[in-house]
């Protein structure tokens, strides 16, 4: 046989090279579950005996009975954070009462930013308003509002912040900021904040976790607000653990849009997947809520149980993440068990339970 001369060599060389760095970095090898059996068929049919319909953002789907929402704190709207508690009447009012004590008492670093607590706004026997202090060091003109409703058994907590500097006291730095170039109408937005909290605490309701609105308007934690003028950017996560097997995470934000879709990743996440040995059950394209979206679902080895190649979930889906607006938010959905023990039950039927669960998403009716 001739042996090429070295120059062809050379060429031949790169090109293998390179195929070899694609096939390791891009090519994913699929390790598709087997069916069900009638025993795992059982199971699973057992988890979904009875089933409830959860509402997150503008999104319901099915879950089975067991899951409940044990995230309370995860809610934005514009830039008010809201978390949410079942309370009592009596509970809630000791709560205000309480509140307003400690930040009375609330100290400062510089003496020309006390008083900690502003002003308090009284909207009613079930409302309130805090204008207080951020923290005892940063300057008396950044602030917060802290608002809270009572309404349909449901005590919420909303949070924005706010600059003003219109007190007298804060000259020096008002002018400073301006020579520095800070928008003139950034210096005071406490009237216009003030009267969106207030609009915003008008509209919001409490609710069950199994209740579903009829009206247009987005579900958080416990409660329901109903919309208003303008079409705010939201930001909602709800997690259900499954009895220290699994978290099931929905996550509905209209206002990031991201500049590729997971399918359009997936070098990058096949490049982390590689690293730690998961193994994909599947990969592609999917319909979920309607809208196309990307799924990837892989296992891997666990720190406590590296000889496992199923220890750990690594389950996803994605949709509207290029396309993201009012009507159409991104909806991530995550499966994990993070911090916990293997599954206990097999990929089929890991597999089973996503599938139910994510096919079941549409957007509510009336929900625009």
């Amino acid at each position: 046989m001739k042996t090429p001369p070295l120059q062809l060599l050379f060429p031949l060389t790169i090109v293998l090279l390179a195929a070899g760095f694609y096939i390791h970095n891009y090519v994913t090898f699929v390790h598709t579950p087997s069916a069900l059996t009638d025993r795992e068929k059982l199971r699973v049919d057992t988890l979904f005996a009875t089933t409830r319909t959860q509402c997150v953002g503008r999104y319901i789907f099915e879950a089975p009975a067991s899951f409940e929402n044990t995230l309370t704190d995860r809610a934005q709207i514009n830039d008010v954070s809201i978390s949410s508690r079942r309370l009592y009447p009596p509970a809630f009012a000791q709560r205000i009462r309480l509140r307003e004590q400690e930040l009375k008492k609330g100290h400062t670093v510089r003496e020309v930013d006390q008083p900690f607590l502003k002003q308090v706004y009284s909207l009613g026997e079930n409302a309130v308003i805090f204008d207080r202090n951020r923290n005892e060091s940063v300057p008396g003109f950044g602030r917060i509002l802290e608002g809270h409703l009572y309404v349909d058994g449901v005590a919420f907590t909303l949070v924005q912040e706010i600059n003003d500097l219109s007190d007298p006291k804060y000259k020096e730095n008002k002018e400073s900021l301006i020579r520095a170039g800070v928008n003139i109408d950034s210096l005071n937005t406490k009237p216009q904040k003030l009267a969106e909290l207030q609009d915003l605490m008008s509209r919001l309701s409490g609710r069950k976790d199994d209740e579903i609105p009829t009206q247009p308007g987005t579900c958080i934690s416990q409660g329901f607000i109903r919309d208003g003028k303008g079409k705010p950017q939201e930001d909602i996560t709800f997690t259900y653990p499954h009895n220290q097997v699994f978290s099931f995470v929905v996550w509905s934000n209209n206002a990031l849009k991201e500049s590729t879709d997971m399918m359009e990743r997936s070098g990058e996440i096949q490049s982390y997947l590689s690293a730690i040995n998961a193994r994909t059950l599947r990969k592609g394209k999917a319909q979920i809520a309607g809208f196309e979206a990307s799924e990837w679902l892989a296992t891997a080895p666990s720190e406590d149980s590296p000889d496992n190649p199923t220890a750990q979930l690594l389950f996803t889906a994605a949709a509207n993440e290029k396309t993201a607006d009012f009507r159409h938010p991104n909806l991530d959905l995550t499966l994990s068990n993070h911090a916990l023990p293997p599954p206990a039950y097999s990929e089929a039927e890991l597999v089973e339970i996503w599938d139910r669960i994510t096919r079941s998403f549409r957007i509510r009716n009336n929900a625009f």
